[in-house]
């Protein structure tokens, strides 16, 4: 069994991380740290962890195998770095980074202290996603050709929040939009050469903030596919303040079509003597399973020494994509990869 601290106390880490880590045979959950000390004394008093207000401090306990960072943006890097020198495997909420110079630091510090490093992008352990990923491996449509992701929410962060601040990783790029890029990489199976974005900022605390809650993307990429994405935080909806996803799929001889809330949530056609077959799968996932089935697949590498399935360098891939689509977004023209 490997022994886990949760860095982080806030919403990802008490909803998602915090729960999953009791749930998994594998793993126990020994601390919890946050710099708020009513927030880390409640996921104490919770979980029964010991609680810290100072993470340098918690990396010091030898007994610690794994750190899960679910830290704001802006401190992913620095507290991986930290728990990597400090002899801890490391789970990392998504976006690894804020830019690519941090994301090689994170990688070079794992390969040099010999750990395990897994960026969090769930959509790798979502019975959903991995579904169609086994379609397309299998060729059920074809060659992908082109993929549409459409991710909506609607959260009442407060304006002092570090979700509006982009300094801080904030707006919907870093915090939406990274699952359409890890998306597109995963299932083109090749990297993007080209980047066109456009955004806007369009509620109040938005504006303040200075940052984009809607977006649209264009990634071109290698073999001549495309991958459109549309992150946005200004849909008003019955959400529940989830992420809401459509997700179309189109190869050469079909599609697949995927909605989070729709009756049918996935439909596969394939093109049969010119016209199409419906092949539905009714297929059922919540995001809560992926969280859980993230936390052990990575104890399952580091226990049996696998390599995790989202390496760091699919998720530097897909931190390229997004901050090139920011960019693109801020000066209006298309963005070439690899970043200069």
């Amino acid at each position: 069994m490997l022994r886990v601290a949760l860095i982080g106390c806030g919403n990802i880490g008490v909803r998602a991380h915090l729960p999953t880590c009791t749930q998994v045979p594998e793993t126990e959950l020994v601390a919890v740290c946050d710099i708020i000390e009513k927030r880390v004394q409640a996921a104490a008093e919770r979980s029964g962890a010991t609680a810290y207000t100072d993470h340098r401090r918690l990396l010091k306990r030898e007994d610690v195998d794994v750190v899960i960072i679910a830290l704001p943006n802006d401190l992913h890097a620095e507290a991986s770095i930290a728990a990597a020198e400090a002899g801890k495997h490391i789970l990392c909420e998504k976006p690894m980074a804020l830019t690519l110079e941090e994301a090689d630091a994170m990688i070079e510090a794992a390969k040099k202290a010999g750990v395990k490093m897994m960026i969090g992008q769930t959509r790798h352990f979502d019975h959903r996603y991995v579904n169609i990923k086994e379609q397309l491996d299998a060729g059920k449509v074809g060659r992908p050709i082109f993929i549409r992701h459409s991710a909506r929410q609607f959260l009442p962060f407060p304006p002092h929040a570090w979700q509006w601040d982009p300094q801080r990783g904030g707006g919907v790029f870093l915090n939406i939009s990274i699952h359409a890029t890890d998306l597109f990489h995963w299932f083109f199976g090749e990297n993007a050469i080209e980047v066109f974005a456009m955004a806007k900022s369009v509620r109040e605390t938005a504006r303040a903030g200075g940052c984009y809650d809607h977006a649209f993307i264009t990634c071109k990429f290698e073999g001549g596919g495309i991958g459109f994405a549309e992150p946005s935080w200004v849909y008003p909806g019955d959400f529940g303040g989830t992420l809401y996803a459509q997700l179309d799929v189109v190869g050469t001889e079909g599609k697949i079509q995927y909605a989070d809330k729709d009756t049918n949530p996935m439909l596969t056609y394939t093109t049969e003597k010119d016209h199409e077959l419906p092949r539905y799968f009714e297929f059922m996932s919540t995001t809560e399973y992926a969280f859980e089935e993230e936390i052990r697949h990575f104890a399952r590498c580091v226990l049996d020494d696998q390599q995790p399935a989202v390496s760091p360098e699919d998720a530097r891939a897909a931190l390229e994509m997004t901050l090139a689509a920011q960019r693109s977004a801020e000066t209006g023209r298309p963005v070439q990869l690899p970043l200069g």
